[in-house]
């Protein structure tokens, strides 16, 4: 019974990084510059943002650049698994109608497939770090470790949530699309946190990636760890969210597929 249950946890893992590898291939497929856009188009509004801002409004704050380029790498990631996990239902649809897969793994799969775009610009990230003299101890990378799992995380949870749901309600996408403009200046990316009244941080506070982005810097930039407490009470709500979209997708999937 053991060898049975370990056999199907490698079948599992051994089709989630098989679609993982396929969506990025298939992704790029017919470019010219294939697999680099995942760098470039990140790194080209890195150079926009940061050409406007550090020039314009933040000239006198040390290390602006590297702050915005860990705010734009974590949000990139943010985003694209959230938009692709969301849609993850509706592109295997032809692979769903054939053969049986279970939801939660074509969902992971395809946030799989983020998380490789993800550590390729967390190399370059480093690469950045170095060039600016930035080094951050084995603690603070520690630390940074739990924010990208926490990041991960809670996009998978939105996309628990959200596969499903798109596949009744196609108007999803374009309501997505809108709240991650809203939730993007409404993150500590472009500019500081401080540089915000504190009753307006409380506010920011109640989107998750302030904290997450902001205490990423904090570890990386400032060689500091920001308030435990927070980081505690962050993950006591994630996990129930968490627990509670698993039992959502579980729901949710009595006859998705014939809605597909």
């Amino acid at each position: 019974m053991k060898n049975l249950f370990h056999h199907k946890q490698l079948h599992y893992w051994d089709t989630i990084w098989m679609l993982a590898k396929t969506d990025l291939k298939m992704r790029y497929q017919g470019s010219w510059l294939g697999a680099i856009w995942v760098f470039l188009k990140p790194f080209c509004l890195f150079l926009i943002l940061n050409f406007v801002f550090s020039n314009l409004f933040f000239k006198h704050n040390p290390n602006y650049t590297i702050r915005l380029l860990v705010g734009l790498v974590l949000w990139s990631f943010f985003s694209e698994a959230t938009t692709v996990g969301m849609n993850s239902l509706l592109d295997k649809a032809h692979i769903l109608k054939k053969i049986y897969i279970p939801l939660w793994l074509i969902i992971i799969s395809s946030t799989v497939h983020s998380a490789l775009a993800f550590f390729f610009n967390l190399v370059i990230l480093f690469i950045f770090l170095i060039a600016f003299n930035v080094f951050p101890g084995i603690l603070q990378i520690s630390v940074f470790i739990i924010y990208i799992l926490l990041i991960y995380g809670i996009s998978l949870t939105y996309s628990f949530f959200a596969a499903p749901l798109y596949v009744k309600f196609r108007d999803l996408n374009q309501i997505w699309e809108v709240l991650l403009s809203v939730l993007f200046y409404a993150s500590p990316i472009i500019y500081p946190i401080t540089a915000v009244p504190p009753h307006v941080q409380s506010i920011l506070y109640l989107n998750p990636m302030t904290l997450l982005i902001e205490h990423s810097k904090v570890a990386l930039i400032d060689h500091g760890i920001a308030r435990f407490d927070h980081l505690l009470i962050f993950i006591a709500i994630f996990i129930p969210c968490f627990l509670g979209s698993i039992w959502f997708l579980k729901k949710s999937s009595k006859n998705l597929i014939e809605r597909m």
